[in-house]
């Protein structure tokens, strides 16, 4: 039976966003870039290079046509995208929030989103109608499109409030290459993969290697 042709949103044109934009235009789903400029150079570029399942428009216009929604943008400016999109284009949808919220302003990586909060959390508080999804946000974008390492495929880790949600991401997640998943648990986990992030940050920068992921074992 061949596969269902999803519509997906991705706001955001930078590495992230192309990175993720392109492995479903790969896997034939039509997808839609948003940003926040109509004429936005990467956007442009980017269409041209995916194919004729890719196009592009404002945030608004990604969000609206989206089924599934993918925020690849930096999580300071999430509220803004909401904002600029309008919190109803969400609504019933599955969100996947790749963001991660860091501040490098003490010229060390730390979290610009801690303690009792997080990107993801504060995504699912803003869009309560919508089902998000943290996911792809522990390693860089070089891999987030069927990873390839000496010893395979990182894990990949997600959580989510909305057990259906995980299901589909994990489906995407495994047409996307990535064999082991790991359920985090709720949304408020998602505070936990975001320090992660930091972590990989300075493991990436001790070993001057950024194709890193993590893996457990046992």
């Amino acid at each position: 039976m061949p596969k269902t042709v999803l519509k997906v949103g991705v706001l955001g044109s930078g590495e992230v966003g192309q990175t993720l934009a392109t492995g479903f235009a790969t896997l034939g789903h039509q997808v839609r870039m948003g940003t926040r400029r109509v004429r936005d150079a990467k956007a442009a570029a980017w269409v041209k290079s995916a194919g004729g399942k890719a196009s592009r428009g404002t945030f608004a216009e990604a969000a609206e046509f989206g089924e599934i929604v993918v925020f690849a943008v930096p999580a300071t400016a999430n509220l803004d995208v909401v904002r600029a999109a309008g919190p109803g284009a969400f609504s019933g949808k599955l969100v996947i929030d790749a963001t991660n919220a860091i501040d490098e302003s003490s010229g060390q990586p730390e979290l610009a989103l801690a303690g009792e909060g997080s990107a993801g959390e504060q995504l699912q508080r803003v869009l309560p109608d919508a089902r998000v999804v943290k996911c792809f946000n522990t390693v860089a974008a070089s891999l987030m499109f069927r990873p390839d390492t000496v010893f395979g495929p990182p894990d990949m880790f997600i959580a989510g409030d909305d057990a259906r949600a995980k299901k589909r991401v994990t489906a995407i997640l495994k047409d996307f290459g990535w064999p082991s998943v790991v359920d985090f648990g709720p949304i408020r986990s998602a505070r936990w993969l975001e320090a992660m992030t930091i972590a990989w940050l300075y493991t990436a920068n001790a070993k001057e290697d950024w194709g890193i992921g993590w893996k457990a074992i046992s």
